[in-house]
């Protein structure tokens, strides 16, 4: 057994991260009695860790937190992502449940206390010797093939196998389960993007491994899907690639960025009156980045100008001749899922049908400009709106079919005892729905959800969220007192203040002027303001397209002893308005929509 940070390819490397002497020294000695040649790399640093697990094959990870030292799970975070199947073990100080609480679970990630026993990992020694004698089938080499045709060949067999694949300067890994695609990481990047990166890369070496991705679930599009976006992804960059002022640029890289960053966001809109079809296009014309793909009267016009055209994000109206918008949302998501933004007039009767198109998969809704209105302001919004639109991932959408509920709701106190602040785009309602169908029927504190929908369609959408769920949601446009057990429904877009001596929120009757600084501001006032009245019991929530403000709300939460769920990612339409939660580490837990009922239950469980 050796200890240097010089690899010998016969070894397998056991990685250390702020390991004590004492740590190495019992780790050399047991592993020097067991059968099979051992390696120990040491590193001092997250950086240096990720660099040699970038540079080196490693066959275990050690970490060791030591007393009164913060956890390291963004390191954790990255590693469990863009390496799924390395076994990671986290040694943590003695009576450490407290810590163990804020480490997500993972199906490769073991955590013990001081004193750490050696032995502990012999179960993962004897798992790797014996793992080649276990595996069944040919074993042979495949030389100059695609590897878009090895991936479909691996899905048509129904194969459970991850590829891992190896150009000439990064790696990653493709993971396949019953012949779907499930997960993919290369570098920092997990989920379509990874995969879609991987599938562009000209050449290199893949191995096939057994096993799948210990439960990651990072992709939710069927392989058909994937495989041909992939290949129409290289197809386009292949394009520009082929023009003469890249020929002489060698860097794939800088090429890319080029292209994403030049290229314009083109939309097809569907709309009946082209006096309305006019006006949207000279708003969105201002914008440098748009372009107008093309125009359709009808959603059979729009599905039949699909076919030929090239465009990135579609706006809907709602009611037209000869398809509707409703059958034409249906139409989208079978045939060729994208991003799609209902357009309306905002009003009588045109939240339900709007609400139905968000079920459906639409990403966003904006109105119509009006007259009434500053048109300015109007073209600045439906802009921004189009813009985060299309970076929407509509294939990860899965509609919400409805859960099991029991009737009853326990409305214990006048005053709740905790609050659960609920924060979701309408790209998130799906998750909203698990998320209230999730909740106990006795004992619960009480739940806000706040919208971005326009505060009109509150009444709208709390009656079509109660019919789903079978639970007493209250909408709530004014100041109202809380009660424990019940659930409120609001508009993110109204100015919200909440009075901390009578434990009430007030939202204001007129909705803001919907500027991103000014949402910020509420919303980081809001969280201040509730988790100075409820410290450790509140619970806030963020979905698919949240707002999540300047964070300073964020953190105030976390200071005070609250704590945050987050949407898993790679279940986001748009997971972007979560990014800068992510990267700040502000997040206790990140959660698929179907888990995210147990999570806030969990956190019930503690208040009593």
């Amino acid at each position: 057994m050796h200890e240097h940070n010089v690899t010998d390819a016969g070894l397998k490397n056991i990685l250390l991260l702020n390991c004590s002497s004492y740590l190495k020294q019992s780790l050399t000695d047991y592993l020097d009695k067991q059968s099979g040649s051992f390696q120990l790399l040491s590193s001092n640093g997250h950086e240096e860790t990720l660099t040699l697990l970038q540079n080196e094959k490693i066959f275990l990870l050690i970490i060791a937190s030591e007393e009164n030292a913060e956890l390291p799970l963004g390191l954790l975070e990255r590693i469990t992502t863009s390496y799924p199947r390395l076994a990671t073990i986290l040694i943590l100080p003695s009576d450490s449940e407290p810590l163990r609480k804020k480490i997500p679970a993972h199906p490769c990630l073991q955590i013990h206390e001081q004193p750490f026993d050696p032995a502990s990992i012999l179960h993962l020694l004897s798992e790797d010797s014996t793992s080649r004698q276990t595996q069944q089938g040919f074993v042979g080499t495949l030389k100059i093939t695609q590897l878009h045709n090895l991936v479909q060949m691996c899905c048509l067999a129904g194969a459970s196998i991850s590829i891992r694949i190896n150009d000439d300067f990064q790696q990653g890994e493709i993971f396949i389960q019953d012949g779907e695609i499930v997960h993919a990481c290369c570098d920092n990047l997990i989920g379509e993007e990874a995969f879609y990166t991987i599938m562009n890369w000209h050449g290199g070496d893949f191995e096939t491994l057994d096993g799948v991705a210990g439960g990651m679930i990072s992709i939710r599009s069927n392989y058909e899907y994937l495989l041909l976006e992939s290949a129409r992804r290289k197809d386009e960059l292949g394009r520009i690639f082929a023009d003469e002022d890249f020929k002489s640029d060698n860097n794939l890289k800088t090429a890319a960025a080029s292209f994403a960053a030049t290229r314009k966001i083109r939309v097809l809109i569907v709309e009946d009156s082209m006096v309305m079809a006019k006006i949207m296009s000279s708003m969105l014309l201002v914008a440098e980045d748009m372009e107008i793909a093309g125009i359709a009267r009808n959603g059979r016009e729009a599905l039949h100008m699909m076919e030929n055209l090239d465009f990135d994000l579609i706006l809907l109206d709602v009611n037209m001749p000869v398809m509707n918008g409703s059958a034409t949302m249906k139409h989208i998501m079978i045939k060729s899922p994208c991003p799609v933004v209902v357009m309306s007039n905002v009003g009588s009767g045109s939240a339900e049908a709007i609400i139905s198109l968000l079920d459906l998969g639409a990403v966003d809704f904006i109105g119509k400009p009006v007259k009434s209105k500053d048109p300015l302001l109007q073209q600045q919004n439906i802009v921004a709106c189009v813009r985060q639109a299309a970076r929407a991932r509509p294939a990860v959408f899965q509609r919400f079919r409805g859960a099991k509920t029991l009737p009853g709701q326990s409305h214990a106190s006048p005053l709740a005892d905790g609050l659960v602040l609920v924060f979701t785009g309408c790209s998130g309602h799906g998750a909203l729905y698990h998320l209230a169908t999730g909740l106990p029927q006795t004992n619960s504190p009480m739940v806000i959800g706040l919208s971005s929908i326009p505060g009109s369609f509150i009444p709208a959408f709390s009656k079509h969220l109660a019919g789903l769920c079978r639970q007493d949601v209250t909408p709530v446009t004014e100041a109202f007192p809380l009660q424990s057990g019940r659930f409120y429904l609001g508009s993110s877009l109204s100015s919200w203040d909440f009075q901390t001596t009578t434990q009430a929120i007030i939202s204001s009757s007129r909705q803001t002027a919907n500027i991103k600084g000014k949402e910020s501001a509420d919303f980081d006032s809001l969280l201040t303001a509730a988790a100075d009245c409820f410290s450790e019991r509140l619970l806030v929530v963020l979905l698919s397209g949240a707002e999540t403000g300047a964070l300073n709300g964020l953190r105030h939460v976390r200071d005070q002893g609250g704590r945050i769920l987050v949407q898993r990612r790679s279940s986001c339409m748009m997971p972007e308005s979560l990014a800068a939660v992510f990267m700040a580490e502000l997040h206790d837990q990140e959660l698929e929509p179907e888990a995210l009922a147990n999570g806030m239950v969990a956190w019930i469980n503690t208040l009593t």
